[in-house]
């Protein structure tokens, strides 16, 4: 059994939950970490890098043959060339609605986001971002 903190295309209703997750998952519950989060304009994805704000998201348990994280790292751009790397995956302090935390996996922007077109995400939420745009 994995565990992975999602707040973008990898949450429950989008295309890349559907495409790598759909079928593995056991559990899905809210949760939150804190960063700043930014829409991606041509990616049209978000991206979590370090900050004090409430990021929102899913905590997503499922399970995995081995094959799940490593495609879900190419999706992130997580192996190649260090200048390639878009996202790394790394433990980061997540905390549950009722105030649980825990160390779960989380991909983290580590790109200069000063240097991609980008909108801040002041609700800290992609999805809510998304429906009122």
């Amino acid at each position: 059994m994995k565990k992975l903190f999602v707040y973008g295309t990898l949450m429950r209703g989008f295309e890349n939950y559907n495409k790598y997750l759909k079928d593995k998952v056991k559990e899905i519950k809210k949760g939150y970490t804190y960063g700043n989060l930014y829409h991606l304009i041509r990616e049209s994805c978000p991206a979590l890098i370090e900050g004090k704000e409430k990021i929102w998201g899913e905590i997503i348990t499922f399970y995995d043959d081995g094959n799940v994280l490593s495609s879900i790292d190419e999706l992130e751009l997580y192996f190649g060339d260090k200048h390639e790397i878009m996202y790394l995956r790394e433990k980061r302090e997540v905390f549950y609605e009722n105030g649980e935390k825990e160390y779960i996996d989380v991909y983290v922007y580590k790109k200069d986001i000063k240097r991609e077109p980008h909108i801040y995400i002041e609700t800290g939420d992609w999805r809510t971002f998304l429906l009122k745009r």
